[in-house]
């Protein structure tokens, strides 16, 4: 049912702490703007992932809540401007409580009943279409790019890489538990296929393997290696890693992705029709699509499957994500 409301003020709040959790909430953004033109479209998220939204159309202004504190930030916000709607993704430290005890017309639910095989970013849409709050229910997420830093992210990757269809890996997985132990043999894939692939270096650093058979990157900041990600993608290149918020942010930008899934479901969280999702070990007795925090591996990566890491995705070979990375 359609709520004919027009809300003058809205606050979206996403503080799960993930660079991925932001890119997934942006069609939640977008479709809320959409549905009230004019609108003030604030956001309260957290560094770094802040940055990703400054220069979007749909976005007003970008509110960012210290980690370890966001209770309290959400609170100074609903007291520092009244909105009319507030969105949350956010469900722990009290913050829905915080937020309904304020009276304002809320979302504070956005995790209900999802089914396992439904994308989180299409189940956010379609609960708030259930609440009359917006007509989309199957746009993808999409990050606004200046033109003059698209500019500066197809030079990049012109100094960076000879003519053709580049290819970027992407092997920092942020958790232990999405780490992919085969990067050197795809790298080594790539070369004898005549590519010779760039990394995208950070913390943990991806090994000797980078600098003897690709070309690592120059540290850089987000928007910069969005922008780079988009000249990927309009020079019909494809970016791989594990499910992390850089490879969403890649597929967040038009760039073709292959994504590497382990601990998490591809059919919950994938990248989109823009390329290849891998699914390791489909049927794994101890996955929980809807429920991924709570699987025995999570924090610590101990796999009850295997001793040396995590069995779903080791069981990615090289030869599947070489396959799909010159697919196309």
């Amino acid at each position: 049912m359609r709520d004919g409301t027009r809300y003058p003020d809205i606050l979206v709040v996403d503080l799960l702490g993930g660079l991925g959790d932001l890119v997934m909430v942006l069609p939640v953004i977008h479709a809320l703007a959409r549905r009230n033109p004019g609108a003030a479209v604030r956001v309260l998220t957290h560094a770094p992932g802040d940055v990703l939204v400054e220069s979007d159309p749909a976005v007003t202004e970008v509110v960012r809540a210290e980690k370890g504190d966001e209770r309290a930030a959400v609170a100074a916000e609903l007291d520092r401007r009244r909105p009319a709607l507030v969105v949350s993704t956010t469900r722990h430290s009290g913050i829905p409580e915080e937020i309904e005890s304020r009276g304002v017309r809320s979302v504070t639910n956005l995790w209900r009943n999802p089914p396992p095989d439904e994308q989180v970013s299409r189940r956010y849409l379609r609960i708030l279409a259930a609440e009359g709050l917006v007509d989309d229910v199957d746009v993808p997420p999409s990050i606004h790019l200046t033109p003059a830093e698209r500019v500066r992210g197809a030079a990049t990757l012109a100094d960076h890489t000879d003519p053709g269809r580049p290819v970027v890996l992407v092997p920092g997985a942020g958790m232990a538990v999405k780490h992919w132990p085969h990067w050197a043999a795809l790298a080594r894939g790539l070369a004898g296929r005549g590519t010779s692939p760039l990394v995208v270096t950070g913390d943990p650093a991806p090994g000797a393997w980078a600098e003897e058979l690709a070309r690592p990157l120059p540290p850089t900041g987000l928007r910069d290696l969005a922008a780079l990600f988009a000249a990927v993608g309009d020079r019909g290149g494809t970016v791989v890693g594990p499910d992390t918020g850089p490879v969403r942010m890649a597929a967040a930008v038009g760039a073709r992705t292959v994504g590497l899934f382990g601990p998490t479901a591809a059919a919950r969280y994938g990248l989109g029709p823009a390329g290849v999702d891998l699914q390791g070990l489909p049927g794994c007795p101890h996955r929980r699509p809807t429920a991924i925090t709570e699987q025995v591996c999570w924090w610590e990566a101990r796999c009850p499957l295997a001793a040396d890491g995590p069995a779903c995705m080791a069981d990615l070979s090289p030869d599947s994500v070489l396959r799909a990375s010159h697919a196309g």
